[in-house]
């Protein structure tokens, strides 16, 4: 084996690691196989809140349990890390979202261009800090699919709105419920949300 081809064969070797070594981060980074986050979310349609997602399957561990709740455990690597994404949320009810539309669980298609409030509709979503909704949120138009669910105790609205108009924070409701929610409560292998109810004396 002539010395040329013995260095090609160490660039490509190189290059190969490279890529596998960034793979594999890509696959463990937050949020990984085990992890149990929640976020609030919202659906918002010119200018009326949306109902709940109520379907509750799931093949990979992004779901919501009917309660307003992005629950992100991944069961594996096709939800952990990069992929851990809103189309993950939207796909496992079998609904969709992406950069002009989106779908609910009851079949409903929405679509940007009809008329709000004299204006087109265009579809936006809104990344707030559920701990400091104070903040500017990060608005989104692009790649909203791809949209990564980056930790515990986001909210987000998935809203169709006017160019002109920001969406609005979650529901009140919405963000109260998730300072309630206990993650030791919750069963990895089932959709059903266990819940403590505490009454006033």
């Amino acid at each position: 084996m002539g010395f040329p081809v013995m260095v090609a064969l160490v660039v490509v070797l190189g290059a190969l690691l490279v890529f596998w070594a960034r793979t594999d981060r890509d696959a463990t980074s937050a949020p990984r196989v085990g992890d149990h986050w929640h976020s609030a979310y919202d659906v918002y349609v010119c200018d009326t809140f949306r109902s709940k997602i109520v379907l509750e399957t799931d093949p990979n561990g992004i779901h919501s349990h009917g309660d307003g709740l992005i629950h992100i455990h991944p069961f594996n690597k096709l939800a952990s890390g990069r992929d851990a994404v809103l189309g993950e949320f939207f796909a496992a009810f079998g609904g969709f979202i992406d950069d002009q539309s989106f779908m609910l669980d009851t079949g409903e298609t929405v679509v940007e261009g009809f008329d709000c409030g004299g204006e087109p509709a265009v579809l936006k979503v809104a990344r707030f800090d559920a701990d400091d909704l104070s903040r500017e949120p990060e608005i989104l138009t692009e790649d909203l699919a791809n949209l990564r669910l980056l930790k515990n105790r986001e909210a987000f609205t998935i809203a169709m709105v006017p160019e002109s108009v920001d969406p609005p924070a979650p529901r009140a409701e919405r963000l109260s419920f998730l300072d309630t929610v206990d993650p030791n409560l919750l069963q990895s292998d089932s959709p059903t949300l266990a819940t403590t109810t505490t009454t006033a004396d």
